[in-house]
């Protein structure tokens, strides 16, 4: 039997997913590829990846593809490490760059800022570089290990979307979820998965000094981070998100296609 090719994110919220996977035990029945959120959605579609940890959003762009595992990368309230920063007050905001590395995020910042704070803003997409960014709009959309640790002296205001996302409806937030295409079968793709969560459940702390080592940010935020901010099962609330988000994703995309056609 071929190795199953599993995509993922290569931020530090994804090390509790993903690392069991690297392991010996696991490289015999799995390839782990790792890549921008944006990216993965194009390689599962394209299938070069059996699996990946994906923008949530794609459940909505894309009809052919299925939750596994009943694993995520959820949040219940701030997030940390998906930020809007803003050269202005948020209410003056009017151009906004989008992080090209996200999916769910670059839909949320839209869903947020026209529905939440009645904001209508020029969009466009940008490579991850705060100073390029605010350097041609009012604001900037990061995510990951640098939407987290990002500065810049020309930031004025900071929204975390978690945050944002809690106080506009009263739930929490699923980032990114296993993804499988409509052929990939359910086992044992599953129980590796689930085996993988476990195992780094199981052993967070090691992995909370691997990241910092990693990644040079402070073991005191990753700890925050992976242990206080970051959720990965997928239960009752997260799902109720994880609908409430789909549905305001669908209208705004019905709402923009009505503004094209006139």
């Amino acid at each position: 039997m071929r190795k199953l090719r599993v995509g993922s994110v290569p931020y530090i919220n994804a090390a509790p997913l993903t690392r069991w996977l690297e392991t010996d035990e696991a490289t015999p029945f799995v390839e782990v590829v790792y890549a921008p959120p944006s990216v993965l959605a194009q390689q599962l579609q394209a299938r070069e990846l059996d699996v990946a940890l994906v923008s949530s959003v794609e459940l909505a762009r894309r009809g052919d593809v299925r939750p596994v595992a009943d694993l995520c990368i959820g949040s219940r309230d701030a997030v940390l490490s998906v930020r809007l920063f803003c050269k202005t007050p948020l209410h003056r905001v009017r151009t906004v760059a989008l992080d090209t590395s996200s999916l769910t995020s670059v839909a949320l910042t839209q869903i947020l800022l026209a529905r939440a704070y009645g904001i209508e803003a020029e969009y466009q997409h940008a490579a991850p570089d705060l100073d390029a960014m605010l350097g041609q709009a009012d604001a900037a959309l990061l995510i990951g290990d640098l939407g987290m640790t990002a500065v810049h002296p020309a930031v004025r205001e900071i929204l975390d979307l978690g945050s944002a996302w809690r106080a506009y409806t009263g739930l929490p937030f699923v980032w990114a979820l296993w993804l499988a295409n409509a052929e990939t079968p359910d086992q044992p793709l599953a129980d590796l998965l689930r085996r993988a969560y476990q195992w780094g459940k199981a052993r967070l702390d090691t992995l909370i000094d691997a990241e910092a080592q990693r990644t040079g940010i402070s073991r005191e935020l990753c700890e925050r981070y992976l242990k206080q901010v970051m959720v990965y099962e997928l239960d009752e609330s997260l799902q109720a998100g994880l609908t409430r988000f789909l549905k305001e994703y669908r209208e705004l995309c019905t709402t923009a296609h009505r503004a094209a056609k006139r």
